[in-house]
């Protein structure tokens, strides 16, 4: 339907953008300055404030944006793991901007919701390392994490593989059916959920971890040779996990 085929659009134009933009920073005609947070204890010693910045402009298109995020943050003990839980302002609301200016005469253009452009960009940044390092003959996914990120990866890998199958495992269960059920009808593909994270990597070409965990989601033990590895933390892999990459 129209909100499926908006979601592949979206996704496409993003990888478009991204590609050029990437290319650009090579050539030197773009640039941008690494992710920084800054950290405020507050009265309840399990919740913090933090502030993340970061922005970058693009010779071709002629602007530069910033990306701002204001957060409480906790971590709590949930479904056998240590989370990072995040809101703003009540549980459930968060508040991501972007503040984008002209870099040809230097004037304010515009004022974005940064929410769903970050699960765009993060999970078309891995496609676009798909489209170039994967297997050509990927055709099963396996992702951990159900959330926005797990759905909009599953987007991109959608559109540069030739994917079948896409196994997902989330150590909630009504979260992973949910997101078996959405992507199913939004891919038209056959997507499962898994018991445990060893049978949702088990066999995959591409594995993408996408997790609220602190600790390490996935282990060296989990990797098979040939696979397309992608995390949006660093923290995601076990120590075990980085030789394996190597080989």
């Amino acid at each position: 339907n129209n909100k499926e085929t908006e979601q592949l659009l979206d996704m496409t134009a993003c990888m478009d953008v991204l590609e050029a933009a990437f290319k650009e920073e090579g050539l030197g005609w773009a640039t941008n300055r690494t992710k920084s947070n800054i950290s405020v204890p507050t009265d309840d010693p399990n919740l913090w404030y933090r502030y993340c910045s970061m922005e970058g402009g693009i010779k071709s298109l002629g602007v530069v944006a910033i990306r701002i995020k204001t957060d409480m943050y906790s971590w709590p003990f949930l479904h056998g793991r240590r989370r990072e839980i995040k809101y703003c302002g009540a549980p459930g609301n968060f508040c991501g901007l972007i503040l984008l200016f002209s870099a040809k005469n230097g004037e304010p253009l515009a004022l974005l919701n940064d929410g769903y452009i970050q699960h765009m960009r993060v999970a078309a940044t891995a496609g676009l390392a798909a489209r170039y390092m994967a297997r050509q003959e990927s055709t099963v996914l396996g992702i951990l994490g159900s959330g926005g990120m797990a759905r909009t990866h599953a987007l991109a890998y959608a559109l540069v593989r030739p994917l079948v199958r896409i196994k997902v495992y989330s150590p909630n269960p009504q979260h992973r059916n949910e997101f078996a059920k959405e992507m199913s009808k939004t891919l038209g593909l056959d997507v499962v959920p898994m018991e445990n994270p060893e049978s949702a990597v088990k066999g995959s070409d591409i594995v993408a971890v996408c997790t609220d965990a602190v600790g390490p989601a996935l282990s060296g033990t989990h990797l098979e040779p040939g696979m397309h590895l992608t995390t949006v933390r660093e923290t995601e892999l076990a120590e075990d996990a980085y030789p394996c990459i190597s080989r």
